[in-house]
């Protein structure tokens, strides 16, 4: 599910958002730690290929764990209904009242952070529209209390 229902009050992680998060990671991952050993290579006695090698074996680890992050985020789902957030995944079913929750921002172009008054973050991953999804949290929870 890559849009925000039609109701708007519900979100899945889209498979799109993940992609491309998991590609502009590996390209920069790639390009720093190739830098850096070829800036390296100049110091000490290796050839320059070897960096290129290493930089491209770490890359892959790296995307390993973003997959296996995936597969975890991918079956998420959150709604509002009866003046809960409600999250479903794979470690199961939590139940937030929105009056818990002291602030919502957008972070890294496909995640929304929920603050809570107690001080915990909720990150809700991968979303293809994270800001409008964030406005209707915001709009849902209503005028904040203090």
């Amino acid at each position: 599910m890559d849009r925000v229902a039609p109701n708007g009050l519900s979100w899945a992680p889209s498979h799109r958002v993940f992609l491309r998060r998991a590609m502009i990671s590996a390209l920069l991952t790639f390009a720093a730690l190739g830098a850096a050993g070829i800036l390296f290579s100049f110091f000490a006695p290796l050839p320059v290929g070897w960096a290129l090698v290493v930089a491209l074996i770490l890359t892959l680890g790296f995307m390993l764990d973003d997959v296996m992050r995936w597969r975890s985020a991918r079956t998420d789902r959150w709604q509002i209904e009866g003046g809960l957030l409600i999250h479903e995944g794979p470690d199961g079913h939590a139940q937030i009242p929105l009056s818990e929750i002291d602030s919502i921002a957008t972070q890294f172009g496909s995640r929304v952070t929920v603050k809570l008054v107690s001080g915990q973050r909720i990150a809700m991953r991968y979303l293809a529209y994270p800001r409008e999804i964030a406005a209707q949290i915001e709009a849902a929870r209503g005028p904040k209390r203090r």
